[in-house]
């Protein structure tokens, strides 16, 4: 893909992971926000509106694996590597998009597009800066790899009542108000799934569900996403989804603030070069999962110190 094409480009995650459950109302109450209240002392012109890197660059992040994983992954190689000082704020994901915009944060790095953070984006898009994406991601439902794919391997064949009832007529779902469980509610729609029940619940209740099935063997159908710790422990496959009701693949960007570019352009290039395989990422969750996320970072980085040197100096 030339510069040019990437750069026009980049222009339903969950909630358990979060995603677009936050509503568009966080933005237009965003006044009130973590991200003010960790920037109160700076400039009228945005937070870091002349960040020199003196002070530290405030990073967005929300309570998801991926992004907690990644924040910190980033936050660590900007500090050691780069020389400038980083402070992870957390905040809603609506929150970090007006914020980006109004140069309260100078960083986030969970941007799914196109689709998932659609209606935050076309607010923002001319007042920050993309960056380019680090991961891909994916939603839908899922099902272990045990269950025959000449048996079930795609969404519309749970329309034929013999075959949902394998399924106990259930889909596990995570949070009530996640855009996972709102995609989700859309799909039993859209393939007029009608005996088929979404059983709300949590993003940790879906995966210790997930759990005791495999263990068992049983047949289940679960709501999920990539990258999760899940994929890497388990082996699982997404049915099908011909009518597109989870979109397809997302790509997670990274996001600046307008300037950032020129008064930090180390940082900024540095996150251009920033691409992680999905297939580390899942390791990397696992890990974070098993132990703890910063020490799953330092693991990682040790281990691979090319892939280091290219994103902080671009030589291969």
């Amino acid at each position: 893909m030339s510069s040019g094409e990437r750069w026009r480009r980049r222009s339903v995650l969950a909630a358990g992971v979060g995603l677009a459950g936050v509503s568009l109302h966080n933005i237009a109450t965003s006044s009130n926000s973590d991200v003010e209240n960790a920037t109160s002392n700076t400039s009228p012109g945005g937070a870091n509106s002349a960040n020199d890197g003196s002070r530290p660059l405030k990073l967005g992040w929300t309570a998801w694996s991926d992004a907690e994983v990644v924040s910190l992954m980033a936050a660590n190689l900007i500090e050691n590597q780069l020389n400038v000082p980083v402070e992870r704020v957390m905040a809603d994901i609506g929150i970090q998009y007006e914020s980006l915009a109004r140069g309260d944060l100078d960083l986030m790095l969970m941007a799914w597009l196109p689709k998932t953070h659609r209606d935050y984006w076309v607010r923002v898009r001319d007042r920050v800066l993309d960056l380019g994406p680090m991961y891909t991601g994916r939603l839908g439902w899922i099902v272990p790899d045990y269950v025959p794919t000449d048996v079930l391997d795609s969404i519309e064949q749970l329309a034929k009542p013999a075959i949902a009832a394998r399924f106990n007529n259930r889909v596990q779902g995570i949070d009530p108000g996640s855009g996972l469980n709102q995609a989700s509610l859309e799909a039993l729609k859209l393939y007029g799934l009608k005996p088929m029940e979404l059983v709300a619940s949590s993003s940790a209740a879906m995966a210790a569900v997930l759990s005791q099935a495999i263990k068992s063997q049983h047949w289940m159908i679960a709501t999920s996403w990539t990258p999760h710790w899940m994929f890497a422990r388990y082996k699982l496959r997404f049915l099908k989804d011909p009518k597109r009701a989870f979109g397809g693949t997302e790509w997670i960007h990274a996001l600046a603030r307008i300037g950032l570019d020129q008064t930090v352009p180390q940082v900024t290039q540095f996150l251009s070069r920033f691409q992680l395989p999905n297939e580390d990422l899942d390791q990397l969750l696992l890990q974070a999962q098993e132990s703890t996320a910063a020490e799953a970072v330092d693991i990682y980085l040790k281990q691979n110190p090319e892939r280091v040197r290219y994103w902080v100096t671009g030589k291969i």
